[in-house]
């Protein structure tokens, strides 16, 4: 199964997360084919700026609880394994050589806010509305917590985190997560308008400044291979421990938790 439509126009390619049915949800085939993609496109000169978006207007509901779901039964090294998948997938996408812009249409909610928070731009509409409920449903926020703190600086993520309190793109941009805000009629025009800007650039000065830019963040938020690696530990314990099954499993029978009674 594709998971990735693409389609260029001056120099932009424009990336559909292509799942509509489970909200375009991050399972471990789309993880791979969207990590897959990016390294493979890194060199291309096919384009100069990529836009990231989701099919049916609605950017992605997260990290797939389904694939959450399974690791109960999974060995330690897979479940190991396959929570560092997203490690792999933010870091790709951060240190992606060419300009990245997330088009945020109707909400993004857990590991797809990481996908916003590892692209250079983040654009919105005021109304879309966003969430960590990873601890609402026994699970942890930890693959994407360093790339989220690198965009908004600890003060919102803990908020965030801790709350899982939806918040609004209005309240995304406030706290730098997004950098710009559209109408639902302007937002396609207005990333397009964007991202062609952005491809009118020296492709050589715009690659060296994004990686004068991530050293530069490297020094305030230093996200090494034992950061990821700790990270990774925490989600996949979260994902096979007690709580973190109740919670899904009380997600899909459309219950509250054992510890919410």
């Amino acid at each position: 199964m594709v998971y990735l439509t693409k389609k260029y126009a001056q120099d932009v390619c424009y990336l559909e997360l292509n799942r509509p049915e489970k909200k375009n949800a991050l399972d471990k085939e789309m993880v791979r084919q969207l990590t897959e993609f990016l390294e493979k496109t890194a060199s291309s000169s096919q384009f100069r700026v990529l836009v990231i978006r989701g099919k049916d207007r609605f950017f992605s509901s997260g990290a797939d609880l389904q694939w959450m779901k399974e690791a109960v039964n999974q060995p330690e090294e897979k479940n190991m394994k396959e929570a560092g998948m997203f490690n792999h997938l933010y870091r790709t996408l951060y240190h992606y050589p060419k300009p990245v812009i997330s088009c945020v249409e109707g909400g993004a909610y857990g590991g797809a806010i990481g996908l916003m928070a590892c692209s250079d731009i983040a654009i919105t509409t005021p109304d879309a509305t966003f969430a960590f409920s990873e601890t609402r449903l026994g699970l942890i926020p930890a693959t994407v917590a360093p790339w989220v703190i690198n965009k908004t600086g600890t003060a919102f993520a803990r908020w965030a985190f801790l709350t899982g309190t939806k918040f609004s793109g209005k309240e995304a941009m406030s706290n730098n997560l997004v950098q710009n805000l559209f109408s639902q009629d302007k937002i396609i025009p207005k990333t397009r308008e964007i991202a062609n800007s952005i491809a009118q650039n020296s492709p050589q000065a715009t690659k060296e400044t994004k990686i004068l830019l991530n050293r530069i963040d490297s020094k305030i938020v230093p996200i090494d291979e034992d950061l990821l690696t700790y990270c990774s530990t925490k989600i996949a314990g979260a994902r096979a421990s007690k709580e973190g099954q109740e919670g899904v499993n009380a997600f899909f029978e459309r219950r509250k938790p054992a510890w919410n009674k």
